[in-house]
């Protein structure tokens, strides 16, 4: 039986050779006030333009809402920032830019790609694991 610090530490590593920079690992019911929080920002309308999040409101609020046999949670981050100086050409003028965001390929597409290589990983780590990947 694999000792779970240890792959806890391993799915960390794994997570940054994928290009992760950040990971964490948690009980599925660690955050009780998500919900409420998340409905609290909706109705600030710091959502702005993403209609979806208030019509997926309900299973965003807790990760059961999306799947009930949840247990833990990783959570990752990704930064898909250029490597070059977004601000270099600032004061040129004369010179159009392209907003940060629009860059480099969807965000979506490159983080669900990580997401699905470490959870190849994962279950060839852990046999029996069952798991599902959100972006």
């Amino acid at each position: 039986m694999t000792d779970c610090l240890s792959l806890e530490a391993r799915l960390a590593a794994k997570a940054r050779e994928l290009g992760f920079a950040a990971c964490g690992v948690t009980r599925a019911d660690a955050a009780p006030r998500t919900a409420e929080r998340l409905h609290q920002w909706l109705a600030e309308g710091l959502h702005g333009d993403m209609i979806w999040m208030a019509e997926r409101a309900g299973q965003r609020g807790s990760p059961a809402a999306l799947w009930p046999e949840v247990k833990s949670v990783i959570a990752l981050g990704m930064s898909y920032a250029p490597a070059h100086d977004p601000l270099a050409l600032a004061g040129e003028g004369g010179v159009g830019r392209i907003s940060v965001y629009a860059q480099g390929g969807d965000y979506h597409d490159v983080v669900k790609r990580a997401l699905k290589a470490l959870a190849r990983w994962l279950v060839a780590e852990v046999p029996g694991t069952d798991l599902k990947v959100f972006v």
